[in-house]
């Protein structure tokens, strides 16, 4: 079957359109993987350097693996990184409309 040069030229935009949107899905999973293994880094990290234990009394916001002097700061990381993590997903989304 014989394509006309409008066809064809459809066909390839058509084309590279699927092939642009597999790209940008699989980029938007590797970015939200990548979101989600570093929120679960830090909270390693804030309970490795809190030395607070799960034997202790409770501390601020009802955390055992926060001391009292670290809540403000743990809180404020966490609400930072999440901030973060959604403008970017705002941004992304707003850039491919």
């Amino acid at each position: 079957m014989k394509y006309s040069t409008e066809d064809a030229l459809k066909e390839i935009n058509r084309r590279a359109e699927v092939i642009l949107k597999k790209r940008e899905r699989r980029v938007t999973n590797v970015l939200a993987t990548t979101a989600g293994i570093t929120l679960i880094a830090l909270f390693a990290v804030i309970g490795s350097f809190s030395g607070a234990g799960a034997l202790e009394t409770q501390s601020v916001y009802g955390a055992f693996m926060l001391s009292a002097e670290t809540g403000g700061y743990a809180l404020t990381a966490v609400l930072g990184f999440v901030l973060g993590i959604c403008v970017t997903l705002l941004v992304k989304r707003l850039k491919n409309r």
